[in-house]
This record gives structure tokens, C-alpha cells and sequence, in this order.
């Protein structure tokens, strides 16, 4: 497993056996692909600690039970059926699938990237009324930017935007 960042958002690249610790680092990334040959695993005991609190937001607390107490061992479609991975590609094919995911967040306006990020990640920590909060208090922000005005100049040009972080 290893993670790879673009504009302030990680991908984790899963390419063989993820577990323990490497599980951990891949649930704390904000994308997750994985090969189809992956194998995914939480130990036990050892992985409650670091695995459980991660597993139990994501996939509910009954299934990160069953997964960490159960030493359950799976794979890559069953991770992209519970919603451990966001993606699965053919082994042959991680290495092209994750530049090219790389290349579409660096091409974002890169502002945007972590307010998207925080609010997404608000919505499911906080009550519904903090997170719209949140959400609107980026979108005022992000509003008066340069790359707001270069992405509505690009649009009705019907071009690609260039952003420049302003």
C-alpha cells in the first residue's frame, strides 16, 4: 500500500495484502484504489485500536466488528462492496488508473480541494445545521477568489480553466 497526494488530497494505492497498519494509513486516505488481486485484512485484537474507530465510521459499527473481532480476510470486490475502496482496476492497470486520477485533481481548482474535503468530511462528523454552516461559509469564500472568476470565464469560453490557487 502506499499513498500518493495531489492538491491536498491522498490516494492510497492498494497493490497487494493491506492489513494492520497499512490498513489503517489506506481507511485515513480520501481515495482509496485498489487491485483487483488486493487482499485486505484486520488482524484482531492488535487492529481494534487502530482499524476500529476508522472501519466502524465507515462501514457502521456491527460490520467493523465483524471484520476486526472476526479476523476476516478479504478482497478487492468484496472492500469495493463495502465500501472500503472507491475503486478496483485490473492489476496491470493501478499504476495508469492512479496518474490519471492524479492528473484530474491536480487540473482542480486547488482552493477548492480541501473545502471540498472539510465539508465532506463535516457531513458525516457534525449535525446537519453545522455542516451546511461549514459548507456555505466555503462556497462565500471560494466566491470571491480568482479561480472562481477564471473557472465562469472558461465556462462561457467554453474552455478548460486554468487555476492558479487565487
Amino acid at each position: 500500500m502506499r499513498r500518493v497526494e495531489s492538491a491536498g488530497i491522498v490516494v492510497a494505492v492498494i497493490d497487494g495484502p493491506c492489513a494492520g497498519a497499512d490498513l489503517e494509513r489506506a481507511l485515513d486516505a480520501d481515495i482509496r484504489v485498489a487491485a483487483d488481486s488486493a487482499t485486505f485484512s484486520a488482524d484482531g485484537v492488535a487492529d481494534v485500536a487502530a482499524c476500529g474507530r476508522r472501519l466502524a465510521r465507515l462501514l457502521g459499527e456491527a460490520r467493523a466488528k465483524e471484520i476486526v473481532l472476526g479476523r476476516r480476510t478479504f478482497d478487492a470486490a468484496t472492500a469495493l462492496r463495502l465500501g472500503i475502496v472507491t475503486r478496483v482496476v485490473p492489476q496491470t492497470a493501478v499504476a495508469e488508473t492512479t496518474r490519471a486520477l492524479v492528473d484530474t485533481l491536480a487540473a482542480l481548482p486547488p482552493l477548492a480541494l480541501p473545502a471540498i474535503r472539510e465539508a465532506v468530511r463535516a457531513a458525516r462528523e457534525l449535525a446537519p445545521d453545522a455542516a451546511l454552516a461549514l459548507e456555505h461559509t466555503h462556497f462565500r469564500r471560494l466566491l470571491a477568489t480568482r479561480d472562481h472568476k477564471a473557472a465562469v470565464e472558461a465556462f462561457f469560453e467554453r474552455r478548460p480553466a486554468v487555476f492558479t490557487g487565487e
